[in-house]
């Protein structure tokens, strides 16, 4: 879930029975919240009425309270815990206090007074994201901080560095580390094209079969590439998801 890096605070809405103890901060008429990375002020909150209530939410009440028929069903026929307690009773759940129940909730635009209202509607223990009254956007975009053009180039500054970093790793040794792979050494192979190094040929992409994080982690990555591409289909003399044994010191996948 997209995150504001500015500060703010999370908050339920001002509903009893919400699932937050009293005294705890709530969301009211008026307070500033967080939606699709823009600041809306909350014009108005309302319960859904019950014989309104949408498919999905009648659905998970239904199964709730199922669930506590059953306990107490078995309780009362004097079953007993894996560890050979007795069961403890269960309250029976309440459906106007059921803190997953739907609420109706009104916002407008902060910056945009005179805009169409939009009606949203969300569970009571949904936890808003709340700005204060002075907050700051993106001049360019209008979407507060970190927005899209923000992420687009952090990502994009991430990707040209770790193309860096694999450019810069002599051939034959880890893709994780970028150290030497020695004859000594157990090595996780990967068959096929390699994905990270194309210029190196196939059946290149090769890690050190140890735990330290930056192979092992390089490991699930390729790992995970390696299959998404289907080259573990394509490799079917090795079963998906399992390692040969090594052979020579290294460990080929």
């Amino acid at each position: 879930m997209w995150r504001t890096s500015q500060s703010m605070d999370h908050r339920r809405v001002a509903l009893p029975h919400n699932g937050h103890r009293t005294g705890v901060p709530t969301v009211e008429v008026g307070t500033i919240v967080v939606c699709e990375r823009q600041a809306w002020r909350v014009l108005e909150i309302r319960e859904k009425p019950e014989d309104l209530w949408p498919e999905d939410y009648e659905q998970a009440w239904q199964t709730k309270f199922t669930r506590w028929a059953e306990h107490e069903t078995a309780r009362a026929a004097g079953e007993v815990t894996s560890w050979r307690a007795p069961l403890e009773a269960w309250s029976e759940p309440v459906r106007a206090q059921w803190f997953h129940r739907p609420v109706n909730v009104v916002l407008q635009q902060v910056d945009k007074p005179k805009s169409k209202p939009r009606h949203l509607l969300t569970s009571v223990s949904y936890e808003w994201q709340v700005l204060p009254e002075h907050y700051v956007v993106c001049r360019v975009c209008n979407e507060l901080p970190p927005c899209r053009h923000m992420e687009t180039e952090n990502t994009v500054g991430r990707e040209m560095a770790e193309a860096d970093r694999l450019m810069s790793i002599p051939r034959g040794a880890c893709l994780g580390c970028g150290e030497a792979i020695t004859s000594r050494m157990k090595a996780t192979r990967f068959p096929g094209p390699n994905l990270w190094r194309p210029d190196w040929g196939t059946d290149t992409a090769v890690f050190h079969a140890r735990r330290q994080a930056e192979c092992s982690n390089a490991v699930w990555q390729y790992e995970k590439q390696w299959k998404e591409r289907g080259l573990n289909v394509l490799n079917p003399t090795l079963p998906d998801g399992n390692k040969s044994e090594p052979t020579e010191g290294d460990q080929v996948m």
